[in-house]
């Protein structure tokens, strides 16, 4: 082969691995992380709720809230990361237990319950928190952790108050925040200032840089917040939101506190649930709304920047039945009782308050 032969030949294998290359190097790009984050509405273990947990108990159990649960399981198993928010303390498995208007000491039990049917993670900053002292603090944690999730938004040590909460979903590395307007009037316990977070936008933000320097790639914040029985947010809840949605630090936040549903929006980007109602109350008979909850998914896309956007924002209402207490996410057309459309109209009407069906969310009925 003579030297131009050579080098024509050269082009032509040039020009081959040119055009085959791309489509190559296409195959060997792995898809984008796809990640689908959940959240509920408050969880109350009222007195009735307990009793029902005892009528539920099979095999010498004490108390079983698997029951009152298994309604949503199909909804939690299509999720990434479900986080629940446990708004009273736990305490001991063999009891005594108490509700309000006492102050609440839960069945540790409920953990292992929604562990059960694969929620991840609890964010306990709440109006509650302190209801049992520092030692309730503890042994929500302890309950929580023992039952294999994770639980953010108080901690048992100083030290463990200044490591941000990171639980890894498909390789990522995603950030779990949570805050509390308040404790009721409990003064934090001296000299323990740090076991439980209130809501301080610059603290909250300051909390969400150093997760992400920490290595977290999505960060997600829990906010107990607002006015009980109120569905539009109140100012002070818009202000914080913005302010975390200005930081660009923020990618979601979870909404609880009202014990009804509050609006879903987008804020520079950044979704927000304000009020995801209750999950699990004994107050629908005071207010129906009480009986309404809101479960949300936020499913989460790689970018090729390796950022992280959300591009499916979806809702399911669920309604708590009660005696017996059960739930039921809201079905189609077809199968719903008057009790359901009442959920549904009601859910529907506070969800979109703020433009969210505009805004790319939105509401699904189960099966419809």
């Amino acid at each position: 082969m003579t030297r131009g032969m050579a080098a024509i030949a050269g082009l032509c294998i040039a020009s081959v691995a040119l055009a085959i290359g791309p489509a190559y190097a296409a195959q060997d790009q792995p898809d984008p992380v796809e990640i689908t984050v959940l959240g509920v509405g408050d969880i109350l273990v009222h007195r009735q709720i307990i009793d029902q947990a005892k009528a539920d108990a099979r095999d010498d159990a004490k108390v079983d809230f698997r029951p009152m649960l298994e309604g949503i399981a199909p909804l939690v198993a299509m999720s990434d990361l479900a986080v629940c928010h446990m708004e009273y303390p736990l305490g001991s498995a063999n009891g005594p237990w108490s509700a309000y208007p006492d102050l609440p000491n839960a069945p540790p039990q409920l953990a292992k319950a929604l562990a059960w049917f694969g929620f991840d993670a609890c964010s306990t900053a709440s109006n509650h928190t302190l209801d049992q002292g520092f030692g309730g603090v503890v042994s929500t944690i302890d309950a929580i952790e023992k039952a294999g999730m994770v639980a953010f938004g108080s901690a048992r040590s100083e030290e463990e108050s200044l490591v941000p909460d990171i639980v890894e979903v498909k390789g990522v590395p995603v950030a779990l925040l949570s805050y509390t307007y308040g404790f009721n009037g409990i003064p934090l316990p001296s000299g323990r200032e740090w076991c439980c977070n209130r809501i301080d936008p610059e603290r909250i933000v300051r909390d969400a840089r150093h997760a992400r320097k920490s290595g977290a790639r999505i960060v997600i914040v829990s906010l107990h917040h607002g006015v009980e029985g109120q569905v539009t947010p109140t100012q002070e809840q818009r202000t914080v939101v913005q302010a975390l949605a200005d930081s660009g630090e923020v990618d979601l936040v979870l909404g609880h506190h009202a014990h009804v549903v509050q609006p879903v929006d987008k804020v520079n980007g950044m979704w927000v649930a304000y009020g995801h109602g209750n999950l699990l109350s004994a107050q629908s008979r005071k207010d129906p709304r009480s009986g309404d909850g809101l479960l949300t998914m936020f499913t989460f896309v790689e970018q090729k920047d390796g950022s992280f956007e959300v591009e499916r924002a979806v809702g399911y209402a669920i309604r708590n039945s009660d005696y017996p207490f059960r739930l039921h996410p809201v079905p189609d057309r077809g199968s719903a009782t008057s009790e359901d459309k009442g959920t549904w109209r009601r859910t529907k009407d506070a969800v979109m308050r703020m433009g969210a069906r505009d805004k790319g969310f939105r509401l699904l009925r189960l099966g419809g």
